[in-house]
């Protein structure tokens, strides 16, 4: 439990405070993302990067217990999976995450479960 308390307290601000910035800077993450997909080197050091957190994330805590802290073992095997399928499928992955048209969503979604996330690390 200590470990999840951990990592809500690291990736819930983050989560906020970036879900923040895309809702309502929206038109510059697209153009960063425009930029990350016309960079090779850059997307696939994104995705690493990715890939990286989540595998530490889940190395760290992988709890599968129906309570509060699933949502930290859940974020972890999300980035898991993102890293993934940014590597192996990366066409996929543009068309999806990189959306510009979904920027206020994965911001809302982000921010909510920074929230959550966040409540779990210093609320609960």
């Amino acid at each position: 439990m200590q470990n999840a308390m951990w990592l809500a307290a690291i990736f819930g601000p983050y989560l906020v405070i970036h879900g923040l910035w895309m809702i309502f800077y929206h038109d510059n993450m697209s153009k960063i993302w425009t930029s990350i997909k016309n960079t090779p080197s850059i997307f696939h050091l994104s995705a690493a990067l990715l890939l990286w957190i989540g595998l530490a994330a889940v190395n760290t805590y992988n709890v599968w217990a129906m309570n509060s802290t699933l949502f930290i073992t859940l974020l972890g095997w999300i980035m898991i999976l993102r890293g993934v399928a940014a590597l192996f499928v990366p066409q996929l992955y543009i068309k999806i995450a990189m959306n510009p048209s979904m920027m206020k969503l994965w911001g809302i979604i982000g921010l909510l479960w920074g929230l959550v996330v966040s409540w779990l690390a210093f609320g609960h």
